[in-house]
């Protein structure tokens, strides 16, 4: 699973919702939102948080990330919305 998603790929993202995006209060805090998907840091900055399609992921120090979900369906559709998302910048 760890090689599911590029790191650069997560980066771009929440760059791209973080600049055009809403502002947020995530299951992680304030954040932003676009297109349903969430974003938020950590409080020290060194993890990112991903929310959507019932899917977290974090991003954590070294481009090392986890995911939660209940299902790949779920993992399909959010990693579908990170390529969308990223397509936009």
């Amino acid at each position: 699973m760890q090689n599911l998603i590029d790191p650069k790929l997560l980066l771009k993202v929440f760059s791209i919702v973080e600049q055009q995006g809403q502002p947020a209060t995530t299951p992680f805090g304030n954040g932003f939102e676009l297109d349903g998907m969430q974003v938020a840091t950590g409080f020290d900055g060194y993890d990112l948080y991903f929310v959507a399609f019932g899917v977290t992921l974090t991003l954590g120090f070294h481009q090392k990330y986890n995911i939660d979900a209940s299902s790949e369906d779920q993992i399909d559709q959010f990693i579908e919305q990170l390529k969308s998302l990223a397509d936009r910048g």
